[in-house]
């Protein structure tokens, strides 16, 4: 289990970081470029420095995987959130697993620092809160993307099989209600997964 943790820790982090540079660098591109004919090298060049920083960093990372600093893990958090989003083109449904992903981690770092057990419900409480702020974040994102395009009620109809085009009160009694459902889910995912980490692993 111990080697399984270390495969995927380098594989999340070690795969954040040049995704990380390689979008950075188009981004770059689009506001102060626009030439097609350079939009692959400066991918290439974004994709080359996090393959650097990988190869400098990457091996300590992983060792220390669970003595990084909480801004770092909540960068990369926050950075799959956002691929994940832009991956499933806005519908949040999958983010709620990266939650999990955030729950377990914690919980192997509550057991890895020997934290007391009397700090656990305090840092449960907060890394719950902190993935239902992002996923909070998402949703609302996605139901004004719902709201505000043109065309969403028909991309509705053709992907559900529905008969009838949905209206925009429909659409937002869905974003309401499905928001909702993924909101409190988040939550008590993030809270579930801690405390079953943390027990499996005394």
């Amino acid at each position: 289990m111990k080697q399984l943790d270390k495969i995927a820790s380098g594989l999340i982090i070690g795969f954040s970081i040049p995704l990380f540079f390689s979008l950075s660098a188009l981004l770059l591109w689009f506001y102060l470029d626009r030439n097609e004919s350079n939009a692959l090298a400066c991918i290439g060049i974004g994709f080359f420095l996090g393959i650097i920083i990988d190869f400098v960093f990457l091996k300590r990372w992983i060792k220390f995987r669970y003595e990084l600093p909480i801004w770092f893990i909540a960068a990369i958090y926050i950075f799959y959130n956002i691929l994940m989003y832009g991956f499933f083109m806005g519908f949040p449904v999958f983010n709620v697993f990266l939650g999990a992903m955030a729950a377990y981690y914690f919980g192997k770092r509550i057991h890895f620092r020997a934290i007391p057990e009397a700090e656990h419900s305090g840092i449960i409480n907060r890394v719950s809160l902190f993935t239902t702020s992002i996923m909070t974040l998402i949703c609302i994102s996605s139901g004004f993307i719902a709201l505000a395009g043109n065309g969403v009620g028909k991309d509705l109809q053709m992907m559900a099989g529905l008969n009838f085009e949905p209206t925009k009160e429909m659409i937002l009694a869905v974003a309401l209600v499905g928001g909702s459902v993924l909101i409190v889910s988040e939550y008590y995912l993030t809270k579930i997964i801690l405390n079953k980490t943390i027990q499996s692993s005394h």
